[in-house]
């Protein structure tokens, strides 16, 4: 299509026409652009105002029928039936390829993209293994998927990190990423948090459930604009954990300088230290931001499971404000996450679930070097007792002699602390029932 052309199309849409140019070569044996522009506006100018998109893919879509097409050119007038229909399908061409991440099985294509790039991954390796005895395709698929699984990492250290951008169909009327599409995002990636923490649990037949999620909106993020959806584990108990996600974007560069993101306090690279006299006022310890010395307390007829939840949640909100990440990223967004892992219908404790995927507390493990409580982990694997060990075998294990619970006992103190602090967002919000209760 040529210049002319795509000069005339946009001439055509607008009410207050110009009549300037003609057509373009292919249409110049007919009426001009001008001579149909001005019998439209002439005919019923009023109607252009209101005419909506689907009539003009109607006249597409519908114009071979002779009755149509009859009362097409009793409104349209007859040279404009000409034209129109080439403009339309370029209008829905465009109007296609700007919502195209919400076309139909988008959403579900973005979602569980990584899980069918997983899954083609195991058919291939599964089918370089099909000479092999049973023995040693059993045994390779098991050292296949310990190979997924974070040996040796600290599950609150540990970050996954979710690229995307704001789209056109993500955009609000205020041209930056609506409210609802936050949590739409978040669907796609803690699949991809899932696949990256838990591999081995999901091999096994485990699944996720999620509990509830809050947001707290602190900046815009601008259409188009990349961003990132980090998130980490911070806290758990015997049901529940609790995932951090975070939503940041990075400074923009002028004049070949990055702009500085405001921090109202110094960010520091090293683990905060949780005491008694001194607790914890982040959920996650790569982020430091100063808390308000002030505190919001529930309504009256709010019931509080906590002394500390009020107080909890205007520190949380209070540490929300001006925070960044350490490298510079801006935090335009938080959110906390209840999860709880499940094996059919049976609850599986977060501590078991963390340390069979190799997670533990002592630094300078790996895959090569891996903690002392994968041996067990591995012989359960082997002897294919696995599955039942998590959906209640776990129970009969001593309280003493219980290895997942010795491989994180190491993380207590900082588990506790962000717990503190998590829970009381949770009985902050839940107590709000009471506003309708």
């Amino acid at each position: 299509m040529d210049t002319a052309c795509v000069v005339s199309i946009w001439k055509v849409l607008p009410p207050s026409l110009s009549v300037a140019l003609s057509l373009p070569s292919w249409y110049r044996d007919r009426r001009t652009l001008s001579d149909a522009a001005e019998h439209l506006m002439g005919k019923r100018p009023q109607q252009l105002f209101v005419l909506p998109i689907f009539n003009v893919l109607a006249t597409v879509c519908l114009s071979e029928d002779d009755e149509f097409e009859r009362h097409a050119r009793a409104f349209w007038g007859p040279s404009a039936l000409h034209f129109l229909p080439r403009i339309a399908k370029y209008i829905a061409f465009i109007l296609l390829a700007v919502n195209a991440r919400s076309l139909p099985f988008g959403w579900h294509f973005r979602v569980f993209y990584p899980a069918l790039q997983l899954r083609a991954q195991l058919w291939l390796f599964r089918l370089s293994l099909i000479f092999h005895s049973r023995k040693q395709r059993r045994a390779a698929l098991i050292k296949w998927v310990e190979n997924l699984s974070p040996i040796g990492a600290n599950p609150m250290d540990k970050m996954i990190v979710y690229k995307t951008w704001a789209a056109l169909d993500d955009c609000d009327y205020n041209f930056h990423l609506s409210n609802s599409c936050y949590p739409k995002t978040l669907d796609s990636a803690r699949l991809q948090a899932a696949l990256s923490f838990f591999p081995a649990f999901l091999r096994e037949g485990g699944w996720i459930a999620l509990g509830g999620t809050h947001f707290n909106f602190m900046r815009e993020i601008r259409i188009l604009s990349p961003y990132e959806v980090r998130m980490n584990i911070a806290s758990w108990d015997n049901k529940w954990f609790f995932l951090v996600v975070r939503f940041v974007t990075k400074p923009t560069q002028k004049s070949g300088t990055a702009k500085p993101a405001p921090s109202p306090a110094p960010i520091s690279d090293k683990p905060a230290q949780a005491t008694a006299q001194t607790p914890m006022d982040t959920p996650f310890p790569s982020l430091h931001t100063p808390a308000s010395g002030t505190s919001t307390p529930l309504p009256r007829n709010v019931p509080a499971s906590s002394p500390e939840a009020a107080a909890a949640m205007a520190s949380v909100a209070a540490q929300l404000r001006g925070a960044t990440e350490p490298d510079g990223a801006v935090v335009n967004c938080i959110s906390v996450n209840e999860c709880v892992f499940k094996h059919g219908r049976i609850t599986v404790p977060p501590a078991l679930v963390l340390a069979a995927d190799g997670l533990c507390a002592e630094p300078g493990y790996s895959a090569a070097k891996p903690p002392p409580h994968w041996a067990e982990v591995h012989r359960l694997r082997e002897a294919g007792a696995m599955r039942a060990f998590l959906r209640g075998g776990w129970r009969d294990v001593p309280e003493g002699e219980r290895w997942w619970e010795q491989a994180l006992a190491g993380l207590e103190q900082r588990r506790a602390a962000n717990y503190a602090l998590i829970r009381g967002v949770r009985d902050g919000l839940d107590g709000a029932r009471g506003i309708v209760g």
